[in-house]
């Protein structure tokens, strides 16, 4: 679709619906494939689900067993599985339709401690992680078997996304570099080069690529961060990096914000040809937006969510989640209240594209 900006400002205005106010926060949320079921992963390490599909959404009983922070889920696309991943290296199948699901499989010891992200491949055989370890590693979504491992990083690992042709998988880390895997050798076909997302910074390794995707097609590979410029109190400009597939060259560079704006957590690219994206910084900022590649700026921006931490996206295109953090999450000098000190929490905010 080569629309123009005005034209994609008048067909995909999002407007908020809902908002789901669980009492933690989330860190991942994710539609099902069938779009009935909305769920979500966070500090408190179970999976909350809503079914979203009812005219008010209703919360369902969460997924419990995993040990740490629920790092990231993903979908199988046969509609009947769950898959997720935690802070304690533990990988995880669930039914997640059922009433009161109970675990398909699990891997107790996928990684050596945090895993950072998982992907399903699109044919549903496989998945893929990546961790602290440096390792990324293959495993097969019937029975959680292990079919590969990739070694070469040297580095913390904190993205991976299958190659929608199924032949290949990427990963990012701590470093800014890209990895392409082929898949029948396990060996490394070429890198991209996202060494902007990297900074040392008062002996402190700071950025990171962040989040993987690809365009519909393939034809495209996003990567997203940030541009650091300090550490400690992390400080950096929001930033993807869309590269061309085939030469592995930087086709587009989008920004958003500044300094003080800190990373793109999530991002898509919608089938109408422009990325969605949403940005954590310092505490109460954060950023919603929509740009078509090229453009010097989002034709779609919403400053008025702090500390956005996930998006997903519906089936349908038009219906979005942002999962964000609750006003004043700043806990330096918060007044105890009950004696109990009150925690944040991630509103989950529901939207629809008019136009779409």
């Amino acid at each position: 679709m080569n629309a123009d900006a005005k034209t994609l400002a008048k067909q995909f205005q999002p407007k908020q619906t809902k908002v789901l106010k669980p009492d933690r926060q989330l860190v991942t949320i994710r539609f099902s494939p069938c779009g009935k079921y909305l769920a979500g992963g966070g500090f408190d390490s179970i999976i909350r689900r809503w079914d979203v599909a009812a005219t008010e959404p209703v919360e369902l009983p969460p997924l419990k067993g995993h040990g740490g922070w629920v790092q990231a889920i993903v979908f199988h696309p046969d509609k009947r599985r769950l898959f997720s991943v935690d802070s304690w290296g533990q990988l995880f199948a669930w039914p997640y339709a059922d009433k009161n699901p109970q675990r398909l499989w699990s891997v107790d010891k996928a990684h050596d401690g945090w895993i950072r992200d998982v992907a399903i491949s699109a044919d549903g055989k496989w998945l893929a992680t990546c961790g602290f370890d440096q390792m990324v590693r293959i495993w097969s979504t019937d029975n959680g078997k292990k079919l590969g491992e990739l070694a070469g990083h040297g580095c913390d690992v904190f993205s991976v996304a299958f190659h929608p042709s199924g032949q290949s998988v990427v990963s990012g880390d701590l470093k800014g570099v890209v990895k392409q895997w082929d898949l029948k050798t396990n060996k490394v076909v070429k890198e991209f080069d996202a060494r902007i997302m990297y900074k040392l910074s008062r002996l402190q390794d700071v950025g990171g690529v962040r989040r993987l995707a690809f365009d519909p097609l393939g034809a495209t590979l996003g990567c997203a961060g940030t541009q650091p410029t300090v550490g400690a109190n992390v400080q950096g400009t929001p930033t993807i990096l869309l590269f061309d597939w085939q030469t592995g060259k930087v086709k587009h560079k989008m920004t958003i914000g500044g300094n003080g704006d800190g990373f793109v957590f999530d991002f898509h690219f919608h089938p109408a040809g422009f990325v969605m994206a949403v940005t954590s910084g310092n505490p109460g900022t954060g950023k919603f937006f929509f740009q078509k590649p090229g453009d010097a700026k989002p034709f779609f921006l919403a400053t008025n969510l702090p500390n956005c931490h996930a998006l997903a996206v519906h089936p349908d295109g038009k219906h979005l989640a942002v999962s964000a953090t609750n006003p004043g999450s700043n806990g330096n000098g918060r007044q105890l209240k009950n004696n109990q000190y009150v925690g944040n929490f991630s509103p989950v905010h529901l939207f629809e594209m008019a136009g779409a």
